[in-house]
């Protein structure tokens, strides 16, 4: 079973000029990511795949073994694209098997656990679960305490309980969100549903805080440079 560490690296961010080639630690955000699917490649059978449009990328095709750097299509590369479509077009064109594991690991994710990465591939490989996302616990941030505005301005909870929960953040249930950090599922998943999640699906919740980090703005980077610890 063979892993496919897919990572889409267009240009035109519009947070942070020229994201995907950002240094974080003194390593580009691509190359960070070519570097977390190199490291996963010495535990699990691994060919990693580079979608870009972006020359200086393009420019390390051939550097090494196992890495394809492949010219994204024109008609993927605007601001609406989604991955998932990214995806399906490598799967389509490289002629991948229904049985292997897609990992996507996007640039904007600097720092990764590797050990996490691969304890998840192994979950799918045992047949315990159709895909695996990574999850931040959201802590303050929880659902209960979001509001939502009318079109009229009018101020109402966004998930209605009936009552106005001021409970403190302790007493909340959990609630997690989406890291972006990686995402794992079989390619015959991907082809019959469009998504990169599929259930049963299990979520792997980050230990490290600064493993969720996501790099859409300037403070981002700050943040990702000063705190983050080198995974």
């Amino acid at each position: 079973m063979l892993i496919h560490a897919i990572i889409p690296a267009r240009s035109g961010s519009k947070g942070v000029k020229n994201k995907n080639l950002m240094p974080v630690k003194g390593v580009p955000l691509f190359k960070r990511s070519i570097n977390h699917a190199s490291a996963i490649g010495e535990l699990h059978k691994t060919k990693i795949w580079v979608s870009t449009n972006i020359q200086e990328i393009l420019s390390c095709a051939n550097q090494q073994e196992n890495l394809t750097i492949l010219k994204r299509p024109e008609n993927l590369c605007g601001d609406e694209v989604l991955t998932i479509d990214v995806i399906k077009n490598i799967i389509n064109n490289c002629n991948f098997s229904n049985e292997d594991i897609i990992l996507l690991l996007q640039p904007t994710s600097p720092f990764r656990n590797i050990k996490e990465i691969s304890n998840s591939i192994n979950l799918i490989k045992e047949n315990k679960c159709e895909s695996v996302v990574s999850l931040a616990e959201v802590e303050g941030n929880h659902p209960f305490r979001m509001k939502r505005l009318t079109s009229s301005g009018e101020c109402i909870n966004f998930i209605d309980q009936g009552f106005e929960d001021m409970r403190p953040r302790q007493s909340l249930p959990k609630v997690y969100i989406r890291s972006g950090n990686f995402y794992l599922t079989k390619v015959k998943n991907i082809l019959k549903s469009n998504s990169l999640i599929m259930e049963p699906c299990k979520g792997i919740v980050h230990k490290d805080s600064f493993l969720s980090i996501n790099i859409d703005k300037y403070i981002d980077l700050e943040l990702a440079n000063k705190f983050g610890e080198e995974y």
